[in-house]
């Protein structure tokens, strides 16, 4: 089997509420999230580096095939080198 670099190529966060979940991304990371709609889905991106070998994802919105629960994947954000910077950006995103 080819060992791989990453176990992670792309993920994707789904959501009920997408101009809710793209405020939130955008708010805590200091950007305007880019967004495109591919069909009956509609995504936001989560910025990276892909040239660089960075690893994308996006939140998505598709009532029929996408949807958020507290039994789903866990998954870990990078927020940079210091935590707090994000952190301290999450009241101002409307989440405790």
């Amino acid at each position: 089997m080819e060992m791989m670099h990453h176990a992670v190529s792309w993920f994707e966060i789904p959501t009920t509420d997408f101009d809710r979940a793209r405020k939130f991304y955008s708010t805590i990371f200091d950007y305007v999230m880019p967004e495109m709609t591919f069909g009956p889905v509609r995504m936001g991106f989560l910025l990276h580096d892909r040239d660089a070998g960075g690893i994308g994802g996006a939140i998505v919105y598709n009532a029929e095939h996408y949807t958020p629960h507290a039994d789903g994947v866990k998954l870990y954000l990078n927020g940079g080198r210091d935590l707090g910077v994000v952190l301290d950006r999450v009241p101002g995103a409307g989440v405790k």
